[in-house]
């Protein structure tokens, strides 16, 4: 969320920044700042792209093997419950 809104208030800068009169020298300065606020957004934009299909790889690899440990853990502590107890043998 915090991503979207920074785009979109560079976006709305460089919008309100733009030169509303026909001097080139003043087109010259905004195109190249322009151009930099456009490549930053789109270089952005391409990362956060790609680190989130990596990222969701990533927290899918996690969840499986976490949740082929957990069952194994939860079968092993059946076995364990199923048990008697030594000292409860020794007792009787």
């Amino acid at each position: 969320m915090t991503e979207t809104a920074m785009k979109l208030g560079m976006g709305v800068l460089l919008i309100a920044a733009a030169p509303v009169g026909g001097d080139p020298g003043v087109w010259a300065q905004w195109g190249l700042a322009g151009l930099v606020v456009c490549y930053t957004m789109w270089r952005d934009w391409q990362r956060e792209r790609r680190m989130s299909d990596e990222l969701q790889q990533h927290q899918t690899w996690v969840r499986d093997k976490l949740l082929g440990a957990l069952e194994r853990n939860s079968v092993a502590l059946e076995k364990v419950a199923s048990r008697p107890c030594p000292a409860q043998r020794e007792e009787a």
